[in-house]
């Protein structure tokens, strides 16, 4: 019998924006693309216990969409995240959710470009986030 070849899922998020514009404050200088891969039955497997802690943590979601962890609102215990006004809920959170993430079997690779430094290295620059972009898949595919 023929052995399947290992498939991955690569997911993406950025920090940051592709302009060059507001180079001279931090947060407009840098752009920063986070890559996540997992092989597939590694990821099916995160994502059933994370939404499984999802629901036992934050609560039921009957009716409507699944919580999506955004930083911003976690801390802020805005919306779905305001059961972490409780700082035991939010010990549980905290505990849990990097529990969860240590646990995982899972490669990631961050690329971080200064643009200011990226814009004046070159006479023609790239989109920085296609350029990011192209950096992160050369060494996910290599």
């Amino acid at each position: 019998m023929e052995a399947r070849p290992l498939r991955y899922r690569l997911f993406i998020d950025e920090s940051g924006d592709h302009t060059y514009t507001n180079l001279g404050r931090a947060s407009g200088r840098y752009l920063a693309l986070l890559g996540v891969w997992f092989r597939t039955e590694d990821h099916a497997a995160f994502e059933r216990g994370l939404e499984e802690f999802k629901h036992r943590v934050l609560g039921s979601r009957d009716g409507k969409p699944p919580v999506v962890l955004h930083r911003h609102e976690a801390v802020n215990h805005m919306g779905p995240f305001g059961a972490l006004r409780d700082p035991a809920v939010e010990r549980t959170f905290n505990d849990g959710l990097l529990g969860l993430i240590s646990a995982a079997d899972y490669r990631m690779i961050l690329v971080n470009i200064d643009k200011l430094q990226h814009h004046f290295k070159y006479a023609e620059p790239w989109n920085p986030y296609s350029y990011a972009l192209q950096a992160m898949l050369d060494r996910y595919c290599g």
